[in-house]
């Protein structure tokens, strides 16, 4: 992907999932589903940690829109309800439910981003990606361009 279109792609996808797919500011349950996913997505190797965090929070702040105070408060309260207490199924079915196509394929680049951002891919973090990616509706195409793009 050259440089200008690396720019168009951050331009556009920024604040990407501040408004469900009927146009109504995404609220706690949306950016808790999102924020659990990306956590598991954190922990899914033998460690979590600062890069795998950082990528999170910058993702939480440019897709949501969200200042540092309430990335932190989302984070908090992502971790105290993340599986076994909440399904993944319940996640993905949030997801899948109330964003767009294009708005779940930002979720999967974001977790892709998370998985990518400790410079090495594990097969378990693989097969996440993937079983997030067809839980939330999307098609291969989606998801080979998604893992692309993060």
């Amino acid at each position: 992907m050259q440089l200008f279109e690396r720019i168009q792609n951050f331009l556009q996808t920024r604040r990407a999932l501040a408004e469900d797919a009927t146009g109504a500011e995404a609220d706690r349950e949306l950016q808790a589903a999102t924020a659990i996913l990306l956590l598991e997505a954190g922990y899914g190797d033998t460690a979590y940690d600062w890069h795998e965090h950082r990528a999170i929070v910058r993702a939480l702040e440019r897709d949501f829109g969200l200042g540092r105070k309430e990335v932190a408060e989302l984070l908090e309260r992502a971790e105290e309800i993340r599986p076994p207490v909440v399904s993944l199924a319940d996640v993905t079915e949030v997801i899948r439910t109330r964003l767009g196509q294009d708005q779940r394929r930002e979720v999967v680049r974001l977790l892709w981003r998370v998985i990518q951002s400790d410079g090495a891919v594990e097969p378990w973090e693989e097969a996440f990606a993937d079983h997030v990616a067809k839980a939330v509706g999307l098609a291969g195409d989606d998801v080979r361009a998604a893992r692309a793009e993060a």
